[in-house]
This record gives structure tokens, sequence and C-alpha cells, in this order.
């Protein structure tokens, strides 16, 4: 999918078509995650992950944790005796 840059104020922006807002569910404001890929410089955009809401953990937390643990049960096990 191709996409102009646009002046925003000082820098320049990348626009998203209504679809792919209204998919992921963005909203103005809303923070998303950019990288770069250090060898091919893809850029990717991506919505953030809200780990803390109201002052309480999200489920994206608690699945995040799970999965942490999931993956490095056995390490744990290890530096547990």
């Amino acid at each position: 999918m191709k996409r102009k840059l646009v002046q925003a104020g000082g820098s320049l922006a990348v626009t998203l078509p209504a679809e792919v807002v209204q998919e992921f569910g963005l909203e103005k404001g809303m923070t998303v995650e950019l990288s770069v890929h250090p060898r091919t410089g893809a850029v990717t955009i991506r919505p953030g992950v809200r780990l803390v809401e109201d002052g309480e953990v999200t489920s994206d937390f608690d699945r995040a944790v799970d999965e942490l643990l999931d993956q490095r049960a056995d390490l744990y096990k290890r530096l547990a005796k």
C-alpha cells in the first residue's frame, strides 16, 4: 500500500486509510509503535500495547506476563534450585 508523506508542522507524517484505522481500532492521540529494520530499512507501524489503564493493569499486560513466564519456565525452575 502506497501513501504520500504530508507536512505536519515541522515534521512529515503518513496518513492511514480509514480501513486500517477501523480494523485496528485506532483513535486520534493514540500511541503507536514505530520501528525501522536495521538491515532493510523497512518501517513498521503498529498499535501500541496498553499495559496500564486507569491505574490498573490491562489484559494485554497479563497476557504478556503469562507469555514470558511460559517462555522462560525452564530457566526459572533452574534458577529456583
